[in-house]
């Protein structure tokens, strides 16, 4: 007789993260189910607790693309010492901005989510696994990232190499810890997809590193055809913003749903600069 269906194995989120609160959260996400799932299913428990152990997350954003910046983003990190071992194109749409940053987004203005949802739908982003040496690759990646606030990170620092102008335009996402990587290779793949990556990944071997990343990389670029006029828009549009908000909401939505990359671009630029991001009115 056949074994019958059970229930998606459950990893221990207190051995994979040492944020207590996160473990408590994560313990009921089914996202965090679904990523182990598929882990577990490729790699066994030990070798899918292993895995997260030794990998980083990184996706290279939409507005990197738009600014042509993620040839730079990725020799930096190469530069610091990790080797990707897997690669691939990922959009992220609406709910996914809500999924991947549920967190962060607990306090966000209707403007923050609508320049959010503009700019992953610019077009794709890069996906890239990593691991480094010196082992703790996620934890030591995001410290790699630097923060969103462009006045308190190093020159060094991924975000500030790829030009993020402010704290919305951010243009890295990484997995914090073990524990983030699994949750997020979820968010970004499908379970074909996903254990496909998984796979290839644990199999990688360090002596080609950069033959990974090399086609998804053209075949992101390729739906960015003028990263040299996204990159002058980072420099800044003067704009006018309405000094009522319902008006300057009324012309936010106008511009975002302009015709053209290049234009819902600039138009996020712009209004990134000026917007409240936090519930209250805060820019910060």
């Amino acid at each position: 007789m056949g074994q019958g269906w059970v229930d998606m194995p459950v990893p221990a989120p207190d051995r994979l993260t040492r944020v207590p609160e996160k473990a408590q959260h994560y313990a009921l996400d089914p996202l965090v189910r679904e990523g182990w799932a598929t882990l577990v299913g490729v790699l066994g428990e030990a070798g899918a607790e292993r895995f997260v152990s030794e990998t980083a997350l990184l996706w290279v954003r939409p507005d990197a693309m738009a600014v042509g910046a993620a040839a730079d983003v990725l020799a930096r990190v190469e530069a610091a010492g990790f080797t990707p071992v897997g690669a691939s194109v990922v959009r992220l749409e609406r709910s996914g901005v809500r999924v991947l940053w549920w967190w962060q987004l607990r306090r966000a203005t209707a403007e923050r989510l609508l320049l959010l949802d503009t700019v992953v739908g610019l077009g794709p982003g890069l996906l890239v696994l990593y691991r480094h040496p010196g082992g703790d690759a996620a934890r030591r990646l995001t410290r790699l990232k630097g923060g969103n606030d462009p006045a308190g990170r190093g020159a060094d620092t991924l975000r500030s190499v790829a030009g993020s102008p402010n704290r919305l335009l951010t243009m890295v996402h990484t997995s914090d810890d073990p524990l983030d990587v699994v949750r997020e290779l979820a968010v970004f793949l499908p379970w074909r997809e996903r254990a496909a990556l998984v796979a290839s990944a644990h199999a990688s071997s360090p002596s080609v590193p950069k033959s990974v990343v090399q086609a998804p990389l053209a075949a992101v670029m390729a739906a960015y055809p003028d990263p040299e006029k996204g990159r002058a828009a980072v420099d800044g549009l003067p704009g006018r913003v309405p000094a009522q908000r319902g008006a300057a909401f009324a012309e936010l939505v106008r511009d975002i749903t302009a015709v053209g990359t290049g234009r819902r671009w600039e138009a996020v630029e712009r209004w990134s600069r000026r917007v409240p991001l936090l519930t209250g009115g805060a820019v910060r």
